[in-house]
């Protein structure tokens, strides 16, 4: 009875450990699609103004990377646990590019790449006045460029992660 007991235990965790493998997939695409969203509204200079004044969507966006690097943790786990025996070309790519988004591009350095741009916006604004306008333009030209080019760098490694991980047999 008790081996019966042992292995109806055992199924149940491998059957809820391959569910929780294959619903990766899924919260891995929602939450590049959440993460896409949010880079859309991060292009401008207006849209960081818009950003550095709302505390809630600021801190909605650190959560929803803070969720994207948990979960592409775990990925990196599974991956590692799964093809650690085989020599599979895509396990080993998805793993390098989960390092260079998980060391590079962590939610601190976003948050103090958001600090930098926000102190700068509001030297911008500060010393912003119509006499001025013509050199603080070149100031909003060169910052809208450094802040598409940082969200365009984590927008692509997110979605890079999530291509692989289709690639992948996860189940």
């Amino acid at each position: 009875m008790k081996k019966i007991a042992l292995l109806c235990f055992l199924a149940s965790v491998l059957f809820s450990t391959a569910q929780e493998k294959a619903s990766i997939t899924e919260i891995i695409d929602d939450l590049t699609v959440k993460w896409d969203e949010r880079a859309i509204t991060l292009r401008t200079y207006q849209d960081i103004h818009n950003f550095c004044g709302a505390e809630a969507l600021r801190a909605n966006t650190v959560y929803l990377l803070d969720q994207i690097h948990h979960w592409d943790t775990t990925l990196y786990f599974i991956v590692r646990n799964k093809y650690a025996d085989k020599k599979d070309k895509e396990a080993e790519a998805t793993l390098r590019d989960i390092e260079t988004l998980e060391t590079d591009y962590t939610t601190e350095s976003f948050k103090h790449f958001i600090q930098d741009e926000c102190a700068t916006l509001k030297v911008i604004e500060d010393h912003f006045d119509e006499e001025t306008v013509r050199a603080y333009e070149k100031e909003i030209i060169k910052f809208e460029k450094e802040l598409v080019k940082y969200v365009v760098s984590i927008t692509s490694r997110i979605d890079i992660v999530d291509e692989h991980i289709h690639h992948l047999k996860l189940d």
